[in-house]
């Protein structure tokens, strides 16, 4: 069953909220948020074509990203993919899925920087355009800008449009599908020529050595326990592998959609690892504690799951 997502409920109140929880909380489904990016698609497949019997206990919300990162806190969602950031900003209250992330060892090609500038110091004292979109790859950009290279741009969030973005700013940060598409394109944008491109998980590695995590599963505290007896992790760990394997038929049905080839978005989907290594892990406790100031990676907790978790 699949249910869609306009907006987080507001919270309840103590009152209202305390008044029965427990035994709502015992048999109420576990809600899994899910996302349509195609990012996730080997994550998301398989379960979103599951029936309702082979879910049994387990409800899909449809969301986008930011909108997960506020279901999660808000508990209208008990486990979801949510940015690296809101993971780090809520550790002491979700627990962290194991084995199950979209980090990059290298280039990622879906997130990056378009630059009237070649070198980032040149971007001090000057203007870079955001997109609302992602929370992480905008505090990687200034992680990078400011502590890789010194440059302390002005920081102005903006409507993800490439043309409008480098019409008014220096540079620009897209992230997702569309800047999929313009790292492809790789046009000349509002009659000034080709920007240059940088991608920003290949320059955190070449900082830090170290592969980026753009984003985790994490479950409610109040809800771990409904997560593991739903064993929802382990459905998606089995719905990853099958989109794995499943790669090239993936591959079709987003270039169709996006009007890309086919090898471009297979290509791409190869670069992500979705496994939350012990490397893995090193690159998100160092980029939350560079970003985060009262981030403590001894608060963070893994859910702890059947073998081989």
């Amino acid at each position: 069953m699949k249910t869609p997502l306009t907006q987080p409920a507001p919270r309840a109140t103590e009152g209202a909220a305390s008044q029965g929880a427990s035994e709502r909380q015992a048999n109420a489904p576990v809600r899994l948020g899910a996302i349509s990016y195609l990012n996730v698609a080997p994550v998301y497949d398989w379960l979103t074509h599951c029936s309702a019997d082979d879910l049994a206990g387990v409800t899909l919300v449809d969301g986008v990203p930011a909108q997960m990162n506020r279901a999660l806190e808000a508990g209208v969602v008990d486990i979801s993919n949510v940015s690296s950031v809101a993971f780090g900003q809520h550790a002491r209250e979700w627990a962290l899925a194991p084995g199950l992330s979209v980090a990059a060892h290298g280039r990622v090609d879906s997130v990056l920087l378009f630059s009237w500038h070649a070198d980032w110091r040149d971007l001090d004292g000057r203007s870079i355009a955001l997109t609302d979109h992602s929370a992480t790859s905008v505090e990687l950009t200034r992680l990078l800008a400011e502590q890789r290279f010194g440059a302390h741009p002005r920081y102005v969030t903006t409507a993800p449009d490439l043309d409008t973005m480098l019409a008014q700013h220096d540079a620009a940060l897209l992230i997702g599908d569309i800047a999929l598409r313009e790292g492809y394109l790789r046009r000349e944008i509002a009659g000034r020529g080709r920007p240059y491109v940088f991608d920003l998980a290949r320059e955190w590695q070449a900082w830090t050595g170290l592969p980026f995590v753009f984003a985790v599963w994490a479950i409610r505290g109040d809800r771990a326990e409904a997560v593991r007896a739903a064993g929802v992790v382990e459905l998606l760990r089995e719905s990853t592998a099958r989109g794995l394997a499943d790669l090239p038929r993936l591959a079709r049905e987003a270039a169709a959609r996006l009007g890309l080839p086919a090898s471009l978005c297979a290509d791409y989907l190869r670069l992500l690892d979705y496994a939350l290594s012990e490397r893995d892990l090193r690159g998100l406790r160092h980029f939350l504690e560079l970003s985060i100031p009262d981030f403590r990676w001894d608060a963070v907790r893994l859910l702890e799951c059947g073998a081989g978790s």
